[in-house]
């Protein structure tokens, strides 16, 4: 389940009650309502890097968005037959614009692979 961040005034808060007023962690999840495990983590990134400040995310964002991971998945099941050039302008309506290597990969982690099933002869 995730939760929002903590403002930087409620981090605050946490590190001055610890070592101003020399409370201890329960007592400081008591009076701001906020869970133990959260309040020794706060106190634990303030002792090792100094600050209360979130630290930025890790990583490259992805180029495909959730929705249009979506489409694509969408459009790729409704038609099997096509091709990642095909999907490639389907996508660039939404007005994303990734190259066909990285559609695949898409479609790999989704479970979907290049193979269409034959048409079964009628004899």
């Amino acid at each position: 389940m995730k939760t929002k961040e903590l403002s930087k005034q409620v981090r605050d808060e946490v590190v001055e009650k610890k070592y101003r007023l020399g409370l201890g962690y329960k007592k400081i999840s008591n009076i701001l309502n906020i869970p133990l495990s959260t309040i020794k983590f706060i106190i634990k990134e303030w002792k090792g890097y100094g600050t209360t400040t979130n630290p930025p995310r890790e990583g490259r964002p992805p180029k495909l968005t959730g929705q249009a991971r979506r489409a694509l998945i969408r459009e790729a099941t409704k038609r099997p037959k096509i091709t990642l050039k095909e999907l490639q302008s389907s996508i660039l309506d939404i007005g994303v614009s990734v190259h066909r290597t990285t559609l695949s990969h898409a479609l790999h982690r989704a479970g979907l692979h290049e193979r269409v099933a034959r048409k079964k002869a009628i004899a």
